[in-house]
């Protein structure tokens, strides 16, 4: 649950996965929560939060690409 001006916001994050699957990759969400894991010895909870939201946006983004090539790839393997 995100509270309201103490989390960040959607565009925060957003802006954050991008820039995460840009630098990494597949390997942005294994990046995202290791900085997570970073930021909470950091003790900064805002940006172990952002990174953990960043970590399950990409995760609902990958699933995403997965779910279309999946549907484009269907028709091809029966025609």
């Amino acid at each position: 649950m995100r509270l309201p001006f103490i989390d960040p916001t959607r565009e925060e994050v957003a802006a954050v996965a991008n820039d995460l699957i840009i630098r990494f990759g597949l390997h942005a969400r294994d990046e995202a929560l290791h900085l997570a894991g970073l930021s909470k010895q950091m003790r900064a909870r805002w940006n172990r939060q952002l990174y953990r939201l960043a970590a399950r946006e990409i995760e609902m983004s990958f699933a995403e690409a997965r779910r279309r090539l999946d549907v484009e790839a269907a028709p091809e393997a029966t025609g």
